[in-house]
């Protein structure tokens, strides 16, 4: 029971190592602002070709951090189960699923970035279709986390119990981050403006949102793990 205890706040911390290290690498790679989808080709093939390894490093460090988001999905999953009792696990199910997903996508958007400094030599007008691959799905394809961040909401206020999981205004929470997250859906429209990928609603406030969210829940889980395992461990004693 201690192990599984261990291992249920492990994965909670991981929310918390992939956000402290994904942001710094995102920094490194200069995507804080990132190209703009209106460079030409030429200009988005220097901008791998000038510091190719710092996109390998960077991009395949993301890549291999995917196992840390799939971590902290299950255990958002687990305490969803624990608010559903014997209910059907719809929640649960959901947001785990919705989370793999995310976490999936994920994955094939910081592969883009690897490829596109693979082979710096390829023609610009690869290297530029690869980059706009990469950033469309790294940053538009939003509705994973927002039937994830939605699915934890509902499950919140589904709640009755005399000792809630998580507190209510966390379920109001993560429904306000379900809804800053819609308007990067729009990326694939704009190439300049704040719904392009480098604009206000395509880059940095659901960025912004998203790291929030991720320190946010993480903590609130690990609170809910404490109380669990004290609750476990004293319930023998007042039996």
């Amino acid at each position: 029971m201690e192990l599984n205890y261990r291992f249920q706040q492990l994965c909670a911390c991981s929310g918390l190592a992939l956000v402290f290290i994904l942001f710094p690498l995102l920094i490194l790679m200069g995507f804080f602002p990132p190209p703009t989808p209106a460079e030409g080709p030429d200009a988005i093939a220097a901008h791998y070709a000038k510091s190719s390894w710092i996109f390998l490093l960077g991009g395949s460090v993301s890549v291999q951090m995917s196992a840390l988001g799939v971590m902290w999905t299950a255990v958002i999953s687990l305490q969803l189960r624990n608010i559903e009792g014997a209910a059907p696990p719809i929640f649960s199910l959901c947001q785990l699923a919705c989370g793999v997903l995310a976490n999936s996508v994920f994955i094939f958007g910081c592969v883009g970035w690897v490829v596109s400094a693979f082979r710096p030599e390829r023609a610009p007008e690869i290297i530029q279709t690869v980059n706009d691959l990469a950033f469309i799905l790294f940053l538009g394809t939003v509705t994973p986390l927002i039937g994830q961040a939605l699915t934890i909401g509902i499950a919140i206020f589904s709640d009755e119990s005399d000792e809630p999981i998580f507190p209510r205004w966390a379920g109001f929470f993560n429904c306000w981050v379900a809804a800053i997250f819609v308007p990067a859906g729009l990326i694939p429209f704009f190439k300049s403006g704040p719904f392009a990928w480098h604009g206000l609603f395509g880059l940095w406030l659901p960025v912004l949102v998203f790291g929030a969210w991720i320190v946010i829940m993480s903590f609130l889980v690990l609170g809910t793990i404490k109380k669990q395992k004290t609750k476990a461990l004293l319930s023998p004693a007042a039996a």
